[in-house]
């Protein structure tokens, strides 16, 4: 009897799902009552699922030395909404045609925030080596920059994290003129997804990582799932980082 399993590549990380569903189950497993989908919990689904989408975007296409980077205003600067999305719109502008200059091509993901502060500009880009900060900061004349190396992990889940909640208060407000939680360019690389049918009776209750992989043990979860009542697992592993060997004379 056979269950689903749903593994995506993004960049160094492995998710895997596994669920079953009502034509495949194993004999007498035991399924859980279905639940009426509340308002909140809907919600809370919904920002999960933003969650996970974002970090297989980042962990796909972005890595070590590229920047995540805040854009805020000048007091006697800082614009509406609908003025900030012009000015975003055209700081990346600039950004495409200042690494198109140098014979680059551009990927970025940006948030904008208003609702719990001040307005300002999150966004994620690939950094050339044939590029500076200097380069990058010249063109942001509304402002300040602050920017953050991503470190080399390729996990960036705490990253997504923090941008969906920025948005999570100010996305679908009316007035809002961002329609999306994120824009993001267009050349940006979609994760790799498997899914296949598993002929076994079940899955391990304690999953093991794959070979020259960590399992991140705060990513499993194991349960019955909210809407279909059908057992489920899912977890993520992150690729081992190789150390560099040290020639002989160091």
């Amino acid at each position: 009897m056979p269950y689903i399993k749903k593994t995506t590549v993004a960049g160094k990380t492995i998710e895997v799902e596994k669920h079953f569903t009502t034509r495949h189950h194993k004999k007498g497993v035991t399924r859980g009552k279905n639940k009426k989908p509340t308002t909140e919990c809907m919600a809370a689904i919904n920002e999960r699922n933003a969650e996970k989408k974002l970090r297989q975007l980042l962990n796909t296409n972005f890595g070590h030395g590229d920047l995540h980077i805040t854009l805020t205003y000048k007091k006697g600067v800082r614009p509406t909404p609908e003025e900030a999305k012009k000015v975003i719109e055209r700081y990346i502008r600039k950004l495409r045609a200042l690494y198109k200059k140098n014979g680059e091509e551009l990927k970025y993901i940006a948030v904008t925030e208003y609702k719990r502060a001040a307005i300002h500009h999150h966004i994620v880009i690939n950094m050339p080596r044939s590029l500076r900060l200097d380069d990058i900061e010249e063109i942001w004349e509304a402002g300040y920059i602050k920017p953050a190396v991503l470190d080399n992990t390729g996990q960036y889940q705490k990253l997504a994290n923090y941008l969906i909640k920025e948005t999570s208060e100010s996305f679908r407000e009316e007035g809002n003129p961002c329609k999306k939680r994120w824009s993001a360019s267009k050349n940006l690389k979609k994760p790799e997804v498997k899914v296949e049918v598993v002929k076994a009776k079940e899955w391990r209750k304690n999953p093991e990582p794959i070979k020259g992989y960590i399992l991140e043990t705060d990513s499993i979860q194991a349960g019955y799932h909210d809407f279909t009542g059908w057992p489920y697992q899912c977890y993520r592993m992150v690729k081992i980082q190789e150390r560099k060997k040290r020639r002989k004379n160091e």
